[in-house]
């Protein structure tokens, strides 16, 4: 079988998909990390709940890299032969990795929100929690992104 378009249309979702969310986490983590190694060079013991707050800009890189799976999945990149991929499908899921990439920068805002978080609970322990529920609240977009990418994944077969 010959590549055609959209095979090259899918692959390039599952590019921007992984490149895009990744983006966004490390971005993210550079934000919570500043905070969290100046935390632990205060009070080494608080490298627990700093670990917390530099684990959570790490999703967005998840949902991306699960994506790019599943496009490859459908798109028979991963463990079989390349599909024949009408242009229409491949720039769905195309687009299915783009609304994964964008939203997965939310990373960059969550990152922000955790190292306050970190730096907020390191001074008042009694926050931490209130301060995680805004941290979450920072991941929504990405998570409203991959269950709209799955969906569009879902129509055009790839699922």
């Amino acid at each position: 079988m010959e590549p055609t378009m959209g095979l090259g249309y899918a692959a390039l979702g599952a590019g921007i998909a992984l490149g895009l969310a990744g983006a966004g986490t490390a971005i993210g983590l550079g934000f919570s990390g500043v905070a969290g190694t100046g935390i632990i060079s205060e009070d080494p013991r608080k490298f627990g709940n700093v670990l917390v707050w530099n684990a959570l800009p790490q999703t967005q890189m998840i949902y991306g890299f699960l994506m790019a799976i599943l496009i490859m999945l459908g798109a028979g990149l991963l463990g079989g032969t390349p599909r024949e991929i009408s242009d229409t499908d491949g720039l769905i899921a195309l687009g299915a990795g783009i609304v994964v990439g964008v939203t997965g920068l939310s990373g960059i805002g969550q990152g922000s929100i955790c190292g306050g978080g970190a730096i907020a609970s390191a001074k008042r322990p009694e926050v931490f929690g209130q301060s995680l529920v805004l941290a979450v609240l920072a991941e929504t977009p990405a998570i409203f992104g991959v269950v709209i990418a799955v969906l569009m994944l879902l129509s055009i077969g790839f699922l």
